[in-house]
């Protein structure tokens, strides 16, 4: 009897030793199984914030991407467990869709990680300077006018918004400063202001051409073969530009309702993004760019 309750002992010891080695076994495949998931939420995670860290790059103005396609590389970028590796920009569409890819890998007890998440965004490094024509009305067209770059009718215009001062701060700046002048004044460069008053216009005609920051208080018409490179501010007048007149860079007009605002003929205006930063840099205007998130895939 003694013997045999001693097998019995040794046998129940057996099977418990193998239930304990088993329960072990298997306790450590679901701290590996753990450690694996909570790898992969921490990738997620991390590639979540390097979209973001990317946009607020983007937004700041501290990156543009000029190209069709940009590729971040870091080194030892340690976030949340792991790290960011790259991150990519590539430009899609037509030219204003910004595809932003990153590349991230997470590390938790020894389980390693690797993700990539992607948002859509339009995007445009000019901001608010980033249309051909922004107007205050409608900007009627008439005949075969060209306009190479966006048209914006309907748009709330306030200059101290667009250039971080006043009419009247930018008048005490400017390089030129006429009040109602005749025909075809020169120079305009640099910061030119024209003040107008009555029924008075500044008229650009022939073979004239300027360049520069342009703002023209009352008044604006321009035809035949002028010519005009920079950033362009019609207030409260009206404006009409003709024949073969030609503009690079951007305008707005900000034109009284009553005004008419009309391109006439063959004339072509062409947005410059190179002019208008090189403008913005010089007289230190700061324009964010404008960023709208299409879609966030992550």
């Amino acid at each position: 009897m003694g013997k045999l309750l001693i097998i019995i002992l040794l046998m129940v010891t057996a099977v418990f030793a193998t239930i304990l080695v088993s329960v072990q076994n298997k306790s450590g495949d679901v701290a590996d199984l753990l450690s694996a998931n909570m790898s992969e939420i921490k990738a997620r995670s991390l590639s979540n914030e390097a979209l973001m860290y990317s946009i607020k790059k983007l937004n700041e103005g501290s990156l543009s991407v000029g190209g069709s396609e940009l590729t971040q590389t870091f080194s030892e970028f340690n976030v949340l467990d792991g790290t960011i590796d790259s991150i990519k920009y590539v430009m899609v569409g037509t030219g204003d869709t910004l595809q932003i890819t990153s590349y991230v890998t997470a590390n938790v007890s020894g389980k390693e990680a690797k993700y990539q998440g992607s948002a859509k965004i339009l995007y445009s490094a000019g901001g608010n300077f980033g249309n051909a024509v922004t107007c205050s009305e409608v900007l009627n067209l008439v005949g075969n006018p060209t306009i190479n770059g966006q048209l914006e009718n309907n748009v709330d215009l306030n200059f101290e918004n667009y250039f971080g001062m006043t009419m009247t701060q930018m008048k005490a700046i400017a390089d030129n400063y006429y009040l109602n002048p005749p025909t075809n004044i020169t120079p305009i460069s640099g910061i030119t202001y024209v003040e107008l008053t009555g029924n008075n216009t500044l008229k650009m005609v022939g073979d004239w051409s300027g360049d520069g920051i342009l703002i023209v208080d009352g008044n604006f018409e321009t035809f035949g073969n002028s010519r005009f490179e920079g950033i362009v501010w019609i207030e409260g007048g009206s404006f009409y530009m003709r024949g073969n007149s030609w503009v690079d860079g951007t305008m707005f007009i900000n034109s009284d309702p009553n005004q008419q605002t009309e391109m006439f003929g063959n004339c072509w205006f062409s947005y410059d993004e190179g002019i208008v930063q090189q403008l913005l840099s010089t007289y230190n205007i700061t324009s964010s760019p404008t960023i709208t998130i299409i879609n966030w895939i992550n």
